[in-house]
Formats: structure tokens, C-alpha cells, sequence
């Protein structure tokens, strides 16, 4: 199966100067793929030079296809009010489960605690 999501030689420092990534190589081809590991290893990181959202220092990052994803969290502005926030919670928690029911992993994220 051909990469739709291919990865070459990243290299990402951080604002502070620490390399997150140095020759980064990896290819994802299309299908389901979850990215896992500790807080401040570079998940988010990884996702936003994939999406494009940040550039990497050196390397190439290339996709074929379009992509999609599902943010964990909802954010909302100060100015909302509790009654909007109580809304919107109820149609993400409606959306989630129909989301996590249509791609067939309902039952993987119940048992994982989510």
C-alpha cells in the first residue's frame, strides 16, 4: 500500500533551542494509525508539521490526500455563557459517540478509560 503520509529526515527544535526531532523518518499509508506517548514527547508536534501548521527546520514532510482530525478538547470563548457551555458539551458527547461508533472503536475507548 502506497505512504499517503510520508516523514523525511525531520529535524524540529523547540522555541527554547531543544531538538524534539533530529532525522525524523517515518510513513504512514492509508489506514487507521494512533499516535501514543508521554506529555512533551512531540505528539502534537508531529501533528501540526504533518497538517502543515508548522514547518519543520529541515527535512520534508509530505501528504497525498486529505486529512482529518478530531481534537480531544472543544474550546470556547470567556464571554460564553454557562447555558451555551452546557450545550455544546451534550453535541460533542453526542458527535464523539456517533464519531467513535461510525469508525468502530466505541468499545477500544470504553475499555481504555475514554
Amino acid at each position: 500500500m502506497p505512504s499517503v503520509i510520508t516523514v523525511s529526515d525531520v529535524t524540529w527544535l523547540t522555541p527554547e533551542g531543544r531538538a524534539l526531532f533530529t532525522g525524523l523518518n517515518l510513513s504512514f499509508a492509508a489506514e487507521r494509525a494512533g499516535l501514543v506517548g508521554r506529555n512533551g514527547v512531540g505528539k502534537t508536534t508531529l501533528l501540526k508539521l504533518v497538517s502543515g501548521e508548522l514547518s519543520p527546520f529541515s527535512g520534508k514532510v509530505a501528504v497525498s490526500g486529505t486529512l482529518g482530525m478530531l481534537r480531544q478538547t472543544v474550546q470556547v470563548g470567556a464571554a460564553e455563557t454557562i447555558v451555551y457551555l452546557f450545550g455544546v458539551a451534550e453535541q460533542y458527547a453526542i458527535f464523539r459517540h456517533a464519531f467513535l461508533e461510525g469508525i468502530g472503536i466505541t468499545r477500544r475507548v470504553e475499555l481504555a478509560g475514554g
